[in-house]
């Protein structure tokens, strides 16, 4: 498994079509042709976790339930079925529990929006921190500390130190001090200089508030807010017993994250389960006023900054979304698992619940009660992804599967390169990838060649399968060009820190033939590639050593004999094994340099038996 908590901004498709919406008193929406939508909706939904990930949705307005209908199961195959009451991890809507416990603190005079990290913690908590950082810089996550979670450096995984250490013991607890320990070793901008979402800040605001306390967290949540508004059904997960009926299983993909001990680091700033009801009560205490003591606490909350997404602020533990057609804005919070809690004060409404799957979404639910109809779009899958990169480098060889392919311009020539490439995630599991590979031969007579290749990968589990279309054209002092299509099969294996990773590939020449003068192999052979790769971390994510070894056979692909008489061969082609060094230099800039060696098991045409070679080569990735 490879956690990726997904600090997701809550991006709102901002509804365009609002023809049918009425306003009846308090029977807003409540007729059947409008609820028919949701639950139609909530059900698609839910069908795309794939049995990982059941649904609950509750939606209120000013005379009480409009909408309540739950999807799935609570669990794995054989579990109770979801209810409209059954609970829920609501991750990162915490934040929202914190911030008003925070505000409830300064209208009792026992912290002030201005108060400094330095005067609020000892120096043990906010050691390498910035003691300038204000409460309202860390409730509106402009304070400049990274997230442990998410910020870098990372390793060629995507981790960064703390999901190492997160990852590599499921049953830790984790305390608070830790995950900032691993926050004060990442780089942090100075206060007040932008958004930038972190959890590192609302760890930071549960200590302050049990030390101007002296309570723990889930002491002061109960008597400030759980109890007042009745919420008899949310606890602080990991550090306060279950309260009412088991929760849901929350769901990374297929990866179960209920009950594993290390998501207590979650906490302040995740850490709560809950109910779509109690989640109604919070919102409903919250935008009443009944939850604090002067209107204006609740004003200064929503006062927000922009997070680089249109139409979206944050305020002081509050998302602010702007809605198109003039409807207004909705606010609340949304967390890691798709769960949602927002109000929608021009009309009165809250939305609360979840789909207990990280990889999904929850805003057609909201955008289908809004327009009374199922989304007319085909519900996306998140994940989608992008990624361009720029590969140039140095060949001391041209090494082409066991055989130095300048062979005609003698032995030795060396070669350079770059290489264009393009990936699109249309799913979490499937990507297409354009590649466009242009070489020069460095000495000897004038060689080019230029290769563009298509690439479909689907992933099964931890299984890569791909399949690839490459055309191959070659000009200098003679052209050549061929076509050849190919698969390939990979598998991570992670042993401690180090990853190895076995794959078998085999590619099928389909023309023309070399003896017609326009191929560079026998048309209708084949090559068959067995490799190992390697990766040993050196230091944290930046320096690495990333060995290989290899085996190639032979299908009349590669000829052997007399370089004016050669003969295509079906046997071992070569052995070869081979070492790199990245060095990452920043997040999108990495260079390698590498050594190799191939030993030829049969006589390749014009290849020495034993061949060394060496290169370089800088990465570029956007």
């Amino acid at each position: 498994m490879i956690f990726s908590p997904q600090r997701r901004y809550f991006f709102c498709v901002a509804v365009s079509t609002v023809a049918c919406f009425f306003i009846a008193g308090s029977s807003l929406f409540a007729d059947p042709s409008s609820i028919a939508p949701v639950q139609k909706t909530l059900f698609r939904l839910v069908k795309r976790n794939k049995g990982h990930g059941g649904g609950v949705v509750r939606i209120s307005g000013p005379g009480g339930v409009l909408y309540e209908g739950a999807s799935g199961l609570t669990a794995g195959p054989g579990s109770p079925s979801m209810t409209p009451d059954t609970p829920f991890e609501i991750a990162s809507i915490t934040k929202a529990v914190t911030a008003v416990t925070i505000m409830k603190l300064t209208e009792d005079g026992k912290l002030s929006l201005d108060s400094r990290l330095g005067e609020l913690l000892p120096e043990d908590r906010t050691r390498g921190f910035d003691k300038n950082i204000t409460i309202r810089q860390l409730l509106s996550h402009t304070s400049g500390l990274p997230d442990y979670w998410t910020d870098g450096p990372y390793d060629h995984k995507g981790n960064n130190a703390f999901l190492r250490a997160f990852l590599a013991e499921p049953a830790h607890f984790w305390k608070p001090q830790e995950m900032l320990n691993f926050a004060r070793d990442m780089p942090a901008k100075p206060p007040g200089k932008g958004f930038n979402y972190s959890d590192t800040n609302y760890v930071l605001l549960g200590l302050i508030i049990e030390h101007r306390t002296g309570r723990s967290l889930h002491d002061v949540f109960r008597s400030m807010i759980f109890e007042p508004l009745g919420m008899r059904d949310t606890w602080l997960t990991y550090h306060e017993k279950q309260r009412g009926m088991p929760p849901s299983h929350r769901y990374e993909k297929d990866d179960d994250l209920n009950a594993v001990p290390r998501q207590s680091a979650d906490w302040a700033s995740g850490g709560l389960v809950s109910t779509a009801h109690d989640l109604e009560r919070f919102l409903r205490g919250l935008a009443s006023g009944r939850l604090f003591k002067n209107h204006t606490t609740l004003d200064a909350m929503l006062k927000a900054v922009p997070v680089g997404e249109e139409d979206i602020s944050y305020g002081l533990g509050l998302y602010r979304v702007k809605l198109s057609n003039g409807l207004g804005e909705i606010w609340g919070h949304d967390g890691h698992g798709n769960s949602f809690a927002y109000y929608w004060p021009q009309r009165d409404i809250t939305f609360t619940g979840t789909l207990n799957q990280t990889e999904n979404d929850w805003w057609p639910l909201a955008e289908s009660f809004i327009e009374g109809k199922e989304p007319g779009f085909v519900i996306p899958k998140n994940g989608k992804s992008f990624t361009f990169s720029v590969i140039t480098g140095w060949d001391s060889l041209y090494m082409y599967r066991g055989v130095n392919s300048l062979r005609d311009s003698g032995y030795g020539y060396g070669i350079s390169w770059v290489d264009l490439t393009t990936t699109y995630g249309f799913t979490e599991n499937d990507f297409l990838t354009f590649d466009l590979w242009q070489c020069f031969a460095t000495q000897g007579p004038t060689y080019r060649e230029l290769d563009p290749s298509v690439i479909y990968t689907h992933v099964i589990h931890d299984v890569e399968l791909s399949l690839e279309y490459d055309f191959s054209y070659g000009y200098g002092s003679g052209n050549f060009y061929s076509n050849e299509i190919g698969a390939t099969a990979a598998r991570d294996f992670k042993f401690g820190k180090v990853t190895l990773t076995p794959s078998i590939s085999y590619f099928f020449n389909f023309g023309p033939d070399a003896a017609a003068g326009n191929g560079f192999a026998k048309a209708d052979s084949s090559y068959l590639l067995m490799r190992l790769d390697g990766n040993v971390p050196l230091y944290r994510n930046i320096i690495s050593l990333a060995p290989w070894t290899a085996l190639g056979v032979n299908f009349q692909y590669n000829t052997a004999g007399d370089i004016d008489d050669p003969q295509p061969f079906t046997g071992p082609n070569n052995f070869e094994c081979g070492i790199a060094l990245p060095i990452r230099l920043t997040k999108m800039v990495t260079v390698s340099g590498y050594a190799a060696y191939s030993r030829t098991l049969t006589d390749l045409t014009n290849t020495s038996p034993n061949t060394f070679w060496s290169g370089v080569r800088v990465t570029f990735s956007f």
